[in-house]
């Protein structure tokens, strides 16, 4: 039975989330599993390779590394066994965690490698006299020389700490930076997990506004065509859309009423009219109001997420 979900990846620091952080595209079949994911939005000090740690109900398992640089990265996965309502964990340095969670995932598993233990400060000698109920004052010290008994208060016994358990059902925040590429020179993420999808990719993606109106749109490249439904994965195949492409380095993705439009960026020629309509790019728009010859703009067509 062949499933495929898409999981949103958070960014978290000491437990709390900090932002959206990209997707896990995850695939599993009877022939074993694939993991795609994608990830930005991350602080632009942390750079280097950071192992991708994988649960699906059995315990954590260390796959390969993810190379992190400029705020971002990109990693694939592909696995014998069927791997069904992942867990993906990515540890930065800096305090920092990368998670995303299936709705179908089961409870995680603490990990009995990394417990809290290991990341406690050690206390001071004060500190650890409190804990244990003694104090090492001067007015013990001289109770203790003239001969009086003192005894210890006992403290009671802490509860372990409880695995954190991180959910997709997070509290949204009413911030949208509208473009994510000047937030992040600013050292300001984007905010917020939407339930609309479209809302979504918007806070994920870099906006522009391709016709100089109100109208927004976002820039993709063709390994973000995972957001699009099954039946348009084979654009990341098209010979017109991958020219446009390495011409320009960007595709874009927009809403237009209740449709979906992908645009590649190019100049309007009535030749050039013809070869995108052969690749299914029925329609040409730019920001000027009449079409004519040298003209830039973008050839669209209908897609759907």
């Amino acid at each position: 039975m062949y499933r495929r979900e898409i999981i949103y990846i958070g960014l978290y620091r000491n437990g709390d989330r900090v932002s959206g952080a990209g997707f896990l595209k995850a695939e599993s079949g009877e022939e074993g599993s694939r993991m795609y994911l994608k990830t930005q939005n991350i602080p632009l000090g942390i750079n280097g390779r950071f192992p991708v740690r994988v649960q699906d109900g059995g315990g954590w398992k260390e796959l390969s590394s993810i190379t992190v640089q400029d705020g971002g990265g990109c990693w694939e996965e592909r696995l014998r066994e069927t791997v069904v309502g992942p867990v993906v964990q990515i540890r930065l340095s800096g305090g920092y965690v990368l998670e995303g969670r299936s709705r179908t995932a089961p409870e995680i598993v603490q990990d009995p490698e990394k417990t809290e233990a290991e990341h406690a400060p050690v206390e001071s000698a004060k500190e650890t006299s409190r804990n244990t109920g003694r104090q090492d004052g001067p007015d013990l010290r001289a109770r203790e020389d003239a001969g009086e008994t003192v005894e210890e208060t006992p403290k009671p016994a802490e509860k372990a700490p409880e695995a954190r358990v991180v959910t997709e059902e997070l509290p949204r925040r009413p911030l949208r930076l509208q473009n994510r590429t000047a937030a992040e020179k600013e050292g300001q993420p984007n905010f917020g997990l939407k339930e609309d999808k479209w809302e979504q990719i918007r806070d994920t993606f870099e906006q522009i506004h391709p016709y100089g109106d109100e109208r927004v749109y976002v820039k993709l490249e063709p390994k973000d065509f995972v957001i699009l439904q099954g039946k348009y994965q084979h654009l990341v195949n098209n010979s017109f859309l991958l020219h446009g492409f390495y011409n320009y380095r960007y595709v874009i993705l927009g809403k237009e009423r209740e449709e979906y439009c992908l645009g590649v960026p190019g100049v309007f020629y009535e030749r050039e009219k013809m070869v995108a309509q052969m690749f299914g790019f029925e329609a040409f728009e730019c920001p000027e109001r009449d079409v004519k010859a040298g003209v830039f703009g973008y050839y669209l067509r209908r897609v759907e997420l």
